[in-house]
């Protein structure tokens, strides 16, 4: 293979985290940090015979999603309005969708979607026989190594291989451990060398030491999605091209930046100082962490009873020390 056939670089993808990393956090981001080649935002839970709500098609049209590539994910299991929704995405601009055959949600995997179609690798296969062949656009999907048993991803990635899928993204936990325990990298190799799609590892990855050993792991990775590593430490994406972290003044600066610009932002996509607050304490809840004693500051901001209290916790929490991000 000359130089002109190589493959491109492992890509870095922003997971998608509901809740968290929508349009706005994303456009935000693009802004004030660099590091993530696109995201996956977060699904959206499709209504049998509905096309998309009106929040949908605003979070997912073109005029929002400008400075980072995003790529849209659907929850469903009913074939014609999946079908439907990708024509519908298609007219927006999109040329990839993700299916999520990974949210450990209970509500959802306890009803047969998201991860709850894994013990059942003949339903996936009926659906992608039904869907596929009229897609518009380039499907990947979006797995764990299972529900409740961490060996039921052989018999998906079987099915998997069948069809032309872009890429398969794998969360190496179960659904059952929702997003605590250890990942099970020796389950992941397993699934890396089964898959003969593009592979995707996702996580805990949180250092640029950690994605150096993953990376020893699965040589033959197309890429690496982050989720929460990069909402604590927002340069996190950067260190992982090479970029060396900035110096604490630097890095004070452009976090009070990233805040600031959020909540311009969000004040403009949402109607009222309440909801308004929620949603940047929802923000917190990963953006602490790039302080030293993250649980003290976020018992603080909860005591903030209104935006006045909040700016005063807010200007409080930058004169704190930072969490260190190295390894």
């Amino acid at each position: 293979m000359n130089a002109s056939e190589q493959a491109p670089p492992p890509a870095l993808i922003l997971a998608p985290i509901r809740g968290i990393t929508d349009a706005v956090y994303r456009r935000v981001w693009a802004g004030c940090f660099s590091g993530f080649d696109r995201a996956v935002a977060p699904f959206v839970q499709v209504r049998q015979g509905h096309g998309l709500r009106p929040g949908e098609l605003r979070q997912l049209s073109s005029a929002y999603n400008t400075t980072l590539k995003t790529i849209p994910q659907l929850l469903t299991t009913h074939p014609p309005t999946f079908t439907a929704i990708l024509r519908e995405l298609h007219d927006l601009g999109h040329t990839e969708v993700n299916w999520n055959l990974g949210c450990p949600a209970p509500m959802v995997a306890g009803r047969g979607r998201g991860a709850g179609l894994l013990p059942h690798p003949d339903r996936i296969a009926a659906i992608l026989d039904q869907v596929l062949p009229s897609s518009p656009v380039r499907l990947s999907v979006k797995m764990r190594l299972g529900n409740q048993n961490a060996d039921e991803f052989p018999a998906v990635i079987a099915v998997l291989n069948r069809y032309p899928l872009c890429e398969v993204i794998l969360h190496a936990r179960t659904a059952a451990q929702m997003y605590g325990g250890v990942v099970d990298l020796a389950r992941a190799e397993q699934a890396a060398a089964l898959c003969r799609h593009p592979f995707i590892y996702n996580g805990d990855i949180a250092t640029p030491g950690g994605l150096h050993e993953l990376r020893r792991r699965f040589p033959a990775a197309a890429g690496w999605m982050l989720g929460r590593g990069a909402l604590a430490n927002p340069f996190l994406p950067a260190q992982l091209k090479g970029t060396p972290l900035p110096d604490a003044d630097t890095r004070r600066r452009q976090l009070r930046q990233f805040h600031d610009r959020l909540q311009n932002s969000y004040a403009a996509w949402l109607s009222g100082p309440g909801h308004l607050q929620d949603k940047l304490l929802e923000q917190w809840s990963y953006l602490a962490h790039a302080f030293a004693e993250p649980r003290h500051l976020l018992t603080r901001l909860r005591h903030s009873q209104d935006l006045d209290a909040y700016a005063d916790t807010v200007a409080w929490i930058f004169d704190q020390p930072l969490a260190s991000q190295s390894g």
